[in-house]
């Protein structure tokens, strides 16, 4: 058993000896990441996006999130999200495999490359990260074995990457999105080209055609604060102060009634007061979804 000890240890020295080596050949070699474009214009990204980014890569904050998110089309999903630094420079850069691209950014640059032109292996493992070598490039990636294995995989195997972005892609039932509304819940709307909207919560997904939606309301708890059959469809009016919760009730041609949860209750059971930013900030989210269904309605 001794024997077996030290010769895995010797095993494992040796490794990392070889390790060593590879890396400090490479930092002779390698290059860095050119001809990214500066940022200078950027989109406002959904509440679910920015949530998304940093529950995924807690080493990156809200602000750098709101940077990715901005950036990287509607129409593209996540596959997963890594943060970096460039071992030559000691630049983070942010790296982002979408369905279509692998993004590359940071606070000031960015660039998409096509998957056909990357590769990526492991060059030595660390404690808390591992170095890795994309293209020619050698970068330190923090996350667990498991997530560094994965993104490695998307960039490498092509059927590996094509299972995940259907398993990733799934919510949006079957639609490529021009326009999506999303809050930090999970709830929203994805919207295509041929008008076809998605209903979506964190427990499901709904799609339709903008022709097959009947009626939509606002609800604050089990009153409607708007109906689009109502008179007062071109606007909301009088509601009461505060309330439990707030949905969206979608009504189809064939009497399908969807409740899309807004501001869920909370976890005390008290009542949210209108003056409540929360209470605000997603009132406004409902009558934003509002709109944009109003605004299919017409153009349909």
């Amino acid at each position: 058993m001794l024997k077996s000890f030290f010769e895995k240890v010797k095993q494992e020295y040796n490794i990392k000896k070889e390790e060593n080596a590879n890396y400090n050949q490479l930092l002779e070699t390698t290059t860095t990441f050119k001809n990214l474009f500066p940022i200078t214009t950027t989109t406002e990204p959904t509440e679910y996006k920015i949530t998304y980014i940093t529950n995924d890569c807690p080493d990156i904050n809200k602000e750098k999130a709101k940077i990715i998110a901005s950036l990287i089309p509607v129409e593209e999903t996540y596959l997963t999200i890594l943060y970096t630094k460039e071992v030559k420079t000691n630049q983070e850069y942010y790296l982002i495999p979408t369905t279509k691209y692998l993004w590359i950014i940071n606070a000031k640059q960015y660039g998409a490359y096509l998957y056909q032109n990357l590769t990526c292996k492991t060059i030595k493992k660390n404690l808390m990260s591992k170095i890795i070598l994309l293209n020619n490039i050698l970068l330190e990636a923090n996350g667990t074995d498991s997530k560094l294995n994965n993104f490695i995989s998307i960039i490498n195997d092509p059927e590996q990457r094509e299972n995940i972005i259907q398993k990733k892609i799934s919510y949006l039932c079957g639609i490529i999105p021009i326009y999506q509304s999303i809050n930090k819940i999970g709830s929203g709307i994805s919207i295509d080209k041929n008008s076809n909207i998605v209903f979506h919560s964190k427990q499901w997904n709904y799609k339709f055609n903008i022709t097959d939606i009947n009626n939509y309301e606002i609800l604050l708890d089990n009153q409607v604060t708007y109906s689009s059959k109502s008179n007062t469809a071109n606007k909301i009016t009088n509601f009461q102060h505060n309330c439990y919760q707030i949905s969206i009730r979608i009504e189809t041609n064939d009497n399908q009634i969807i409740q899309l949860p807004i501001l869920e209750p909370n976890s005390f059971n008290t009542k949210y007061q209108q003056q409540d930013t929360i209470f605000q900030s997603n009132l406004n989210f409902a009558k934003k979804i509002i709109e944009k269904i109003n605004d299919l309605k017409s153009n349909n």
